[in-house]
């Protein structure tokens, strides 16, 4: 891991990696020449096999303290796993998933390998005072004040606006259905609209870059993305 041939690649951990926003991170990941490894926590089988992928069953996202020695030797890590308020309507149960979920794996993350860069997928109007009248917002602000209270190397909070899917999932939710049937409408305004791709693009053109962690808006996303596109087009 320390030869020279490895110089420069990192190690990267993802969380959601059989959700829509998780699978196309880990699509890319997987094409960044970068990215010398890649290990996916989940419940499920990704049905995918790849030379640089590694699956690791989680049983309880609660308590990852088995998983200590998985946890090691991780440059960067992408927290895409989440629902949508419209699938998990319950606020305990939502603030499980969304919050409890996220700050046990990143402060297990932290113990285990404390200079990892961490990406949260949080949403646009997010509100960190917790004082929002939607639950989603107040619970997914609240997680973005608690891991930037948790003092990471670098924190990376993703705040995207109304998300689509390429060419749809196969069981889509109801909030994707909507966001389908709404999105011609939505893309002309594009600051409040991205794309799967857009989102993987932006946060693996924004992984390892010098500086700060820092949050980045829906319009943000799309900007990285084109800059990412045009990256690779020279």
């Amino acid at each position: 891991m320390g030869d020279e041939a490895d110089h420069g690649r990192f190690a990267a951990a993802i969380w959601g990696a059989t959700g829509a926003v998780g699978s196309e991170v880990l699509q890319r990941c997987l094409q960044d020449k970068r990215v010398r490894e890649v290990r996916a926590f989940t419940r499920r089988s990704l049905s995918l096999k790849h030379p640089r992928l590694r699956e690791v069953q989680v049983d309880d996202f609660l308590d990852l303290s088995p998983l200590r020695e998985e946890l090691r030797g991780i440059d960067v890590a992408y927290w895409c796993l989440g629902v949508s308020q419209s699938t998990v309507p319950d606020e305990g149960n939502y603030r499980k998933i969304t919050q409890d979920y996220t700050l046990a794996g990143a402060r297990t993350l932290l113990q285990e390998s404390p200079d990892a860069e961490f990406h949260f997928v949080s949403g646009m109007g997010a509100d960190r005072t917790g004082r929002s009248r939607m639950m989603w917002a107040r619970i997914k602000g609240e997680t973005e004040a608690s891991l930037h209270a948790l003092g990471m190397r670098r924190l990376v909070i993703w705040r995207p606006g109304v998300i689509r899917v390429p060419g749809g999932r196969t069981a889509p939710s109801t909030a994707e259905r909507l966001a389908a049937l709404l999105y011609p409408l939505l893309r002309l305004l594009p600051n409040m609209t991205n794309t799967t791709v857009q989102i993987s693009q932006a946060m693996l053109a924004e992984t390892q870059t010098p500086g700060p962690g820092a949050t980045f808006s829906a319009r943000d996303i799309n900007r990285l993305a084109r800059n990412n596109r045009a990256l690779h087009r020279t």
